[in-house]
């Protein structure tokens, strides 16, 4: 016997549901296509494929051309396929009935088209809890693959990872591949030659051990520089022809042929892990993203509650389950290298998803008078309010300066305030150690300082600001007289009360077919070295049908004295861009002026104003009953995504304020209206 060695070689395919379509396009052109392609060409290499829904959608209606192809491929038993949760969720964080109706979903597919029965699955973002091998083999899966660092963890040297094991829970047994790091980072990065070597050195007489490589299909032409790399400099090319050259003792199968033939290596318990990357970005546990993104946590809970209230209604139809899975695909749930929770399509759409699904089930039931329900929403440890009607959804957090953080407009369907916090990164430390540099450069007059940033980090050093509350509406401030825009927009004010991060109690009152809460805090404020006694009460009311809010604030003084000082209420609204034709137009005593949500505004005496997201065709009104003057401008965050830095514009801030003299109380009104725009 020679030394040998057995390879299992495959890609997972995936976009995120909602993704651009030029994503989607450039992907199939210089990515899925090209690799299909070449697989096909190349008959003995056998290989595993995953492609997610959201990926099968799209090549179904813009090259079923690849999809045939693939099918072709199963039938010479070239390619096996995995099946998986059908809109990539991550198993661990949706509710188990979800998870084995996206399994079933995707299997179903594949066995439909492919006419393939599939025995393994791709977890998403290879995220593992001991709780979903029972869902797993539920679903009539025997095999997974995870990384190599799941084993790791428990002390598993590399020696003992060519070949799989077994976990179990509860008596239900399943197949454990390990994916090679190693040969995940040369793959398809290094020389052809690299991979090959290094499987030549973990060969052996007994002809047992298989090397697993199962990772990212877009490392294969949609990463920066790899189209070029691995097409047009032939790498994949040079790899197949290495591969077939070296099948003497190189044996390609996939995952099914090589269980057929080889035992488990034993038995093993996987810790609770994901991808080594993941698990830095997490702090060491997927669910953490909740702890540190409030956004991501509010999309999580809202799946939650959309899932429990499909769950709820007999019946619910098979479209709204559809747009509740849609509205679990993983990709804005997190955030690392990628974009993810700060990518605003992607929410959008997460939001629209679970909203569509909710309605669809709701509709079985006939319509429903307002009504609240009050609970511990976000799961921590303090309830939530959500006010409904027939065309809106009003989350309320009393303990979070009783704001409006979510605000659901059903008949689009959007949530009107799906919003960022700008808060730091570790990656922001980059820029800032480069614009340092680039100060200290500048003070020697060298020449084209702004190259150390790159073309995409120029100007971030102005974005560089973070929030020291929660972005929602709602919200209660009190500043200085003399304060400017530019001082707000950078968080360099002080904040003279103790309302925008406070806990407000909470009367709920019906009265005929109007709901009205409100929402009281008793604090201070902080006036002249003193600390001054004020009770701020601000009473929503919703009504049976219109999609339409309505806020009166009552402020009173409990001091000895008249307080000089400026009120302000926060709005955070979030339009699908700040790209022209969308605008601000706001109506005062000097007319219409109408604003870019690129700009930075400021209007004096504003009646109303009209945010205008002619891209989705809705317009949010705000009236005011005491004419403010107002604030405007666009909140951007900085990200980190494969290319580098991004600013991605998020929400558009609108605070009217008022200059007043607080002697024993004052009070007014502000309604918030929404609607779609007129097509004329």
């Amino acid at each position: 016997m020679f030394p040998s060695i057995n390879l299992i070689f495959g890609v997972h395919n995936h976009q995120p549901v909602g993704n651009f379509a030029s994503v989607f396009e450039k992907a199939g052109r210089e990515c899925y296509r090209p690799f299909i392609d070449a697989l096909y060409d190349y008959p003995e290499i056998k290989s595993t494929l995953h492609f997610s829904g959201s990926l099968i959608d799209w090549l179904l209606k813009n090259d079923p051309q690849l999809l045939e192809k693939v099918k072709q491929m199963v039938r010479r038993h070239q390619v096996e396929i995995l099946t998986g949760g059908y809109y990539e969720p991550v198993l661990s964080i949706i509710p188990e009935r979800d998870r084995l109706g996206q399994i079933k979903m995707l299997s179903d597919f594949i066995r439909d088209y492919f006419d393939f029965e599939p025995q393994g699955m791709w977890v998403g973002e290879r995220v593992w809890e001991s709780q979903l091998v029972k869902s797993i083999v539920a679903s009539g899966v025997k095999y997974i693959l995870l990384d190599d660092f799941h084993f790791q963890r428990l002390g598993i040297k590399e020696e003992k990872l060519l070949g799989y094991y077994i976990t179990e829970e509860e008596g239900q047994s399943l197949a454990v591949f390990p994916i090679s790091k190693k040969l995940r980072y040369s793959i398809p990065f290094s020389s052809p030659s690299q991979p090959i070597s290094y499987l030549k050195s973990l060969a052996s007489e007994e002809a047992t051990r298989v090397a697993t490589i199962v990772d990212d299909g877009e490392k294969f032409g949609l990463w920066p520089g790899t189209h070029i790399w691995v097409y047009q400099k032939q790498w994949l090319k040079r790899f197949f022809q290495l591969l077939i050259e070296n099948q003497d003792w190189l044996k390609m199968q996939t995952v099914s042929e090589y269980m057929q033939g080889h035992q488990a290596l034993g038995l093993c318990y996987l810790p609770s892990a994901a991808y080594e990357e993941m698990m830095s970005w997490s702090g060491g546990f997927f669910r953490n993203f909740f702890v540190k993104y409030p956004e991501a946590n509010n999309l999580h809970k809202r799946m939650i509650y959309t899932s429990e209230s499909l769950n709820k209604i007999k019946g619910a139809n098979k479209e709204a389950r559809k747009y509740l899975y849609m509205g679990q695909c993983n990709c804005p749930y997190w955030h690392g290298v990628f974009g993810g929770v700060y990518l605003k399509h992607l929410r959008h759409n997460t939001y629209k998803n679970l909203i569509t699904a909710q309605t669809l089930a709701e509709k079985k039931e006939g319509p429903s008078g307002p009504e609240v329900e009050v609970f511990d929403f976000d799961k921590d440890g303090q309830d939530e309010l959500i006010i409904k009607n027939s065309l809106l959804n009003v989350f309320v957090a009393p303990a979070q300066g009783g704001g409006i953080f979510e605000l659901d407009y059903l008949a689009k369907p959007v949530n009107l305030m799906d919003t960022m916090t700008r808060r730091p990164e570790a990656y922001h430390e980059k820029i800032k150690s480069r614009i340092k540099k680039s100060f200290s450069l500048r003070r020697r007059k060298v020449k084209n300082i702004h190259d150390l940033l790159g073309s995409k980090e120029k100007g971030l050093e102005n974005l560089l600001i973070y929030d020291s509350y929660r972005r929602a509406s709602l919200l209660d401030h009190f500043f200085p007289k003399g304060i400017r825009l530019k001082e707000f927009k950078a968080a360099r004010y002080k904040e003279l009360g103790d309302f925008i991060n406070g806990r407000y109690s909470v009367t709920e009152k019906k009265n005929g077919r109007n709901i009205s809460i409100t929402l009281q805090r008793d604090a201070t404020v902080d006036y002249k070295g003193r600390k001054a006694p004020l009770t701020l009460s601000k009473k929503l009311v919703l009504n049976a049908q219109d999609a339409q809010i309505s806020v009166e604030y009552n402020l009173e003084n409990l001091s000895d004295r008249p307080l000089e000082l400026v009120f302000g209420v926060e709005f955070n609204l979030s339009p699908e861009s700040q790209q022209h034709p969308n605008e601000l137009r706001c109506i005062g005593k000097s007319g219409l002026k109408i604003c870019s949500l690129k700009e930075d505004t400021e209007v004096k005496n504003v009646e109303e104003l009209y945010l205008e997201d002619v891209v989705a065709g809705l317009k949010v009104g705000l009236h005011f009953a005491q004419k403010p003057n107002l604030w405007a401008y666009p909140l951007e965050t900085i990200s980190a995504s494969e290319e580098g830095f991004e600013r991605n514009y998020q929400q558009t801030v609108i605070l009217p304020f008022w200059p007043i003299k607080l002697e024993k109380s004052w009070q007014t009104k502000i309604s918030c209206s929404i609607g779609m725009i007129s097509s004329k």
